[in-house]
């Protein structure tokens, strides 16, 4: 599962975004159109995930069949937590797959919108 998924009908809502900007996850609820409709800024606001589509991705490496961003997510300066917080999507995880618990730590302080920043800063 890709840990940044787009907010689209069919994704599965798993994090809402707090007022401190850190990222609190929830047991996942599918996406639906009213859903969408009633809500503006969904990356800001919420994250998602889907089905990892690897080479369909901007992100995926080809060279090293993996995805690109979650190393780039473990190069942030925030906040490491010394323990893992709550992750509903863990063991299904494509960045914890590769990179283990490094790739935990700042996840919960992600939201789409910070990777898009994220990503033309560090490419």
């Amino acid at each position: 599962m890709c840990p940044s998924y787009l907010g689209k009908v069919g994704a599965q809502l798993f994090g809402v975004v707090n007022k401190d900007g850190r990222v609190q996850f929830i047991t996942p609820l599918a996406v639906t159109e009213d859903f969408i409709e009633q809500n503006e800024n969904l990356e800001q606001r919420f994250r998602f995930t889907g089905k990892c589509v690897e080479k369909g991705c901007a992100q995926w490496n080809n060279e090293e069949s993996k995805c690109s961003l979650s190393k780039k997510v473990q190069n942030l300066d925030l906040n490491k937590d010394k323990e893992l917080s709550f992750c509903p999507i863990r063991s299904q995880c494509r960045w914890f797959s590769q990179d283990g618990k490094k790739a935990c730590f700042s996840c919960n302080e992600i939201t789409r919108n910070m990777e898009e920043l994220l990503i033309s800063k560090v490419v």
